[in-house]
């Protein structure tokens, strides 16, 4: 027995190959770029104005505001902002998509118990897309074991 198409079923065979390859030649690209842009930002010389021992939990609260996270009875702050590392950009022409790929930077402070700065953590992401939380978990646990001064 002969195994025939009819025309209908080949046209869309075509059609579908068509749409594959036109997809597959369009190509995605990832732009990377230096990190720029975001809301919230923290600076280096901000955070590197802050003093161990001299700055307050009252002093950080006045320059940054209300933390993303008070962890362990206000023994942690975090602060999180976002900033633009690249651009995803797929198709081309009139249908091409094109996305921002943002990457949250976190601040962890850790207070002595008198409301002092004991230390600070920045986490910046080297990929978008990682997951930032078991680093400040990490970075908490450091001096967990030992008595706060």
């Amino acid at each position: 027995m002969k195994c025939t198409r009819s025309n209908a079923s080949v046209m869309f065979g075509r059609m579908v190959l068509l749409a594959v390859t036109g997809l597959g030649l369009s190509g995605c690209i990832i732009i990377p770029t230096p990190s720029h842009g975001g809301v919230g930002v923290i600076t280096a010389e901000t955070i590197e104005s802050f003093e161990p021992g001299k700055t307050t939990r009252a002093d950080i609260l006045l320059r940054l505001g209300e933390p993303a996270e008070r962890l362990e009875e206000d023994r942690f702050f975090v602060y999180q902002w976002k900033r633009i590392h690249g651009y995803f950009v797929a198709g081309g022409g009139s249908t091409g998509v094109m996305a921002t790929l943002l990457a949250t930077h976190s601040l962890g402070i850790e207070f002595t118990p008198d409301h002092q700065l004991k230390r600070v953590k920045v986490i910046h992401p080297w990929l978008p897309l990682t997951d930032k939380r078991s680093n400040l978990e990490e970075w908490m646990a450091e001096e967990r074991e030992l008595p706060h001064p």
